[in-house]
């Protein structure tokens, strides 16, 4: 697997083919790539650490929920009001962090981690079925996740021939 500081070089060289291959998977059983998916991650993730890794943590802000708010201000002795105000800022899917890296990466990892929104603890949500309808996200998510990015090339070898006839037919009509 790739060291997470070569993965935004490597994405680069894969970008293009990883766009078809989301326009490949969208015309597989998606039963089929959720348990393809799944078992790559199930894998893939036994033996990666995420806190070393932390490349989520330093460019992805993710949602933060009104009840993990109050879970996270009273962690850090704070009222919900001045959490929101010093950390947070409203969107329209919610409350996100307000910059980034996330302001609790530290040097040794999260200084939240055991209360650490959903969003954090559950990503890169390959692990969850309907991976057909988050596949654009997941595209996005290869230059950030050194996982998602290798689940992604085994998928390339899995459906080996096959998805090689489809690059060619898709780069006919799309060039």
């Amino acid at each position: 697997m790739l060291p997470p500081e070569k993965l935004k070089k490597a994405f680069k060289k894969v970008e293009d083919e990883n766009w078809i291959l989301r326009a490949f998977l969208k015309e597989q059983e998606p039963d089929d790539v959720d348990r393809l998916v799944n078992n790559l991650h199930k894998e893939l993730f036994e033996g990666f650490d995420c806190v070393a890794c932390s490349n989520c943590c330093k460019s992805i802000v993710p949602v933060v929920e009104e009840n993990e708010i109050q879970v996270i201000s009273k962690r850090l002795g704070m009222t919900d009001v001045a959490f929101k105000d010093k950390y947070l800022v409203k969107t329209e899917e919610g409350f996100i962090m307000n910059k980034k890296p996330c302001p609790f990466l530290t040097g040794i990892g999260c200084s939240i981690y055991e209360c650490r929104p959903e969003n954090c603890r559950e990503y890169p949500f390959t692990h969850k079925d309907e991976i057909w309808s988050r596949l654009i996200n997941l595209v996005e998510n290869c230059a950030v996740c050194p996982v998602v990015f290798e689940i992604f090339e085994r998928l390339k070898k899995y459906y080996g021939d096959e998805f090689e006839q489809y690059k060619e037919k898709y780069q006919e009509l799309w060039g």
